[in-house]
């Protein structure tokens, strides 16, 4: 996917006088009548925004091509209502729609010129209100100049808020491809689900009536099942023994269905796609992400659940409002009787229990229904969607941090899900008088803050270690690493998918701090700490760039461990990057260190001024072989093809400290009581 949109960002970058077309036609049929109902402008012209943003499009040519295209389009449904004035309605599909043209009619009277700016941002009336002020006789010359200060408007208005997104976005491709892929995939699953419990609750807010009443009528035609219906949806009859009979129907299904997929055989094919599953995002991993990672999966950890829970149980002790207070031990009881159900078919096939998902899907589930009763009709499917978003997000979280395994997580979504699915009915059902608690999401609200914080600050650096991706060292003998056993390790940096990212051109055998200490004496140092206040001078263009704090890189999923620059120019500096190759040289346990020496050049991407790295890397790696000249070093050549847009010649650099050169040679100084040599 990302792939697909570099080509897209280098073609668009390439012809920019076509992709400013493009932008000039959205701009226009967005704002044309009746077109602009069917083409979803606002979000084209953030797209187009977020390729501004990455720098893949010039900010004011896009700009003034949204601004031409917005007059112009606006323009032509001016002239075609001046043109055709009260005939207007009688043309299709005004004819058979006379709805259309009245609203737009009302907001132009209620508004008179500043309905020609406003309606551009409303979006049923948009491309109506232009025409409507032609029917209405404006005077042309007035509305071509409210015309085009409401296309200066409305151009920023919705392309700004893509470039913040296109930077964004471009920032977190500097530091890794997989952290900006795991930002979008994160953003938009939690708002797919948001759309789709707001879609979901208006589709069936209207048939639940009619639904409940054809149940009731299906279960007065069959006894036995038709009890539980009734009992579940009849306000007149307690639901206690229907819901525990639910809940045991939950248990043994879910039973059965494990035992019918070892039976027949799948239960190898699903712990094969857990598997893949678990690949999947481990290929995601960065530190940045594991951070955000955590904190959201400790959303869902006892501690954070349990103050809520206890919180709300509180409010609702407080208020007296005991029919709920029984409901709610329901949801807890079945939470946990199923959580050492899942515990136990776990423990039965020898596996290792997961962090369950069931509390967090029960009780930010219920807690959804609780809140929807307490508000009005229309904003009921607000709890609904922010309880969804709190799981999918905990969910998300669990699976990247490999805390859960897809068929674990799915059979927690399914059981706890269908118990708020049965509790949620029956208490909507049963709820005879609507009382609201006063303040009481915001309470819940604080409380969550106040809980995740809490937890966060005393667990999070716990939990990071708990979740780190292990990785296994090798050895490998010093003399055989010096000959050929370089050739072994990764000739790129892997960021996303193994990607030509950027050649490692550089290995050394020895402590970071050796390395570390010579390069300073020769004018190399750390960069400037990336901190809130230093990220700041992104924003201004003319900062030196030795001034700006350089963003870190990721390798296999690790930042650098020893990040040093040598400023050049204002503008140019070279920069050493090394990872641990998880190669250990014996004998001594030498640590062995792979990394890249490249070009910084300063460049703005969208809203940032970045120190960006340039393709060029044997002439930096030149420099530090002059800068090294008194370790031993070798410049050996890659059997390889180098990508066409890499100004590299496949060259390695290897590096030996001075403890390592007695540690190959000690044993041959030692006899014949020979000087080291400053090269090897």
């Amino acid at each position: 996917m990302m792939e697909l949109f570099d080509k897209a960002a280098t073609w668009i970058a390439s012809n920019p006088e076509v992709a400013g077309l493009m932008v000039f036609m959205v701009a226009f049929t967005e704002s044309l009548v009746l077109v602009g109902l069917l083409i979803p402008g606002a979000t084209l012209m953030f797209a187009a925004g977020a390729l501004v943003g990455t720098g893949s499009l010039e900010l004011w040519p896009t700009m003034a091509w949204a601004v031409a295209g917005a007059v112009a389009g606006d323009g032509l449904s001016f002239w075609l209502g001046w043109y055709y004035r009260d005939r207007l309605r009688s043309k299709w599909p005004f004819s058979q729609h006379a709805d259309w043209l009245e609203r737009g009619e009302t907001f132009f009277h209620r508004h008179g010129n500043m309905s020609i700016i406003l309606g551009r941002f409303v979006g049923p009336v948009r491309p109506i209100i232009p025409a409507v002020a032609g029917m209405m006789g404006m005077k042309p010359l007035r509305f071509t100049l409210v015309n085009v200060t409401s296309a200066l408007l409305w151009a920023p208005a919705y392309l700004l808020p893509g470039v913040a997104f296109g930077s964004s976005l471009a920032l977190a491709g500097q530091v890794a491809g997989r952290l900006a892929l795991l930002l979008v995939g994160l953003l938009l699953v939690l708002w797919l689900a948001f759309w789709l419990v707001r879609r979901l609750y208006r589709a069936l807010t209207p048939r639940a009536a009619a639904l409940a009443a054809r149940l009731l009528a299906w279960g007065r035609t069959h006894p036995l099942l038709g009890r539980l219906t009734n009992a579940l949806l009849n306000p007149e009859i307690p639901p206690p023994q229907a819901l525990l009979v639910f809940a045991l129907l939950l248990l043994g299904g879910a039973w059965l269905v494990l035992a019918l997929t070892i039976y027949a055989g799948l239960y190898e094919q699903l712990k094969r796609i857990d598997e893949n599953v678990l690949h999947l995002f481990s290929a995601l991993r960065t530190p940045w992400g594991d951070h955000l990672m955590v904190f959201l999966s400790q959303l869902g950890d006892a501690v954070v659940i349990s103050s809520v829970t206890a919180v709300t149980l509180a409010l609702i002790a407080w208020q007296r409002r005991w029919r709920e207070m029984r409901y709610w031990l329901a949801a807890l009881a079945f939470t946990a009787v199923e959580f050492l159900f899942l515990q136990r078919i776990g423990s039965l096939n020898g596996e290792i229990p997961h962090e369950p998902m069931v509390q967090s899907v029960i009780v930010y589930g219920f807690l959804g229904v609780f809140l929807a009763q307490e508000l009005q009709p229309q904003r009921r499917w607000l709890p609904y969607a922010w309880a969804v978003l709190l799981v999918c997000a905990i969910a998300l979280a669990r699976l990247y941090l490999g805390a859960i395994r897809l068929s674990d997580l799915l059979g927690d979504l399914g059981l706890g899900g269908a118990w708020v699915i049965l509790l949620g009915i029956a208490y909507h059902r049963h709820l005879k008088v609507r009382r609201a608690i006063p303040h009481l999401p915001l309470t819940l609200l604080l409380t969550l803050a106040a809980a995740s914080g809490w937890h966060t600050v005393f667990s999070h650096e716990e939990a990071l270690r708990r979740h780190t991706l292990q990785t296994t060292v090798q050895t490998l003998p010093l003399a055989a690493w010096w000959r050929e056993g370089w050739r072994e390790l990764p000739a790129y940096r892997i960021d996303l998918g193994g990607d030509f990212e950027q050649p490692l051109n550089v290995q050394w055998a020895g402590q970071i701090e050796a390395i570390q200490v010579r390069l300073r004496d020769r004018g190399w140092r750390a960069p400037p700490p990336l901190t809130f206040a230093s990220a700041l001078y992104w924003l201004l263009p003319d900062t030196p760039l030795h001034e700006l704090p350089v963003l870190p890189q990721l390798h296999e999923g690790h930042h650098e461990s020893l990040l040093l620059v040598q400023p050049l120019t204002e503008t140019r500096q070279l920069v050493l990057r090394l990872w641990p190759a998880d190669v250990e040289l014996a004998p001594g346990k030498i640590p062995l260190w792979i990394g890249t020496v490249a070009l910084l050049e300063a460049r703005r991407i969208g809203f940032f001024t970045l120190p960006a790295t340039s393709v060029e890397f044997d002439e930096p790696m030149r420099r530090l072989e002059r800068d090294l000249d008194m370790l031993p070093q070798r410049l050996q050549q890659r059997p390889l093809a180098v990508p066409d847009h890499l100004r590299w010649q496949g060259q390695v650099l290897l590096l030996k400290g001075p403890h390592e050169i007695g540690a190959s040679r000690g044993q041959v100084l030692r006899k014949t009581g020979a000087r080291s040599p400053s090269r090897g």
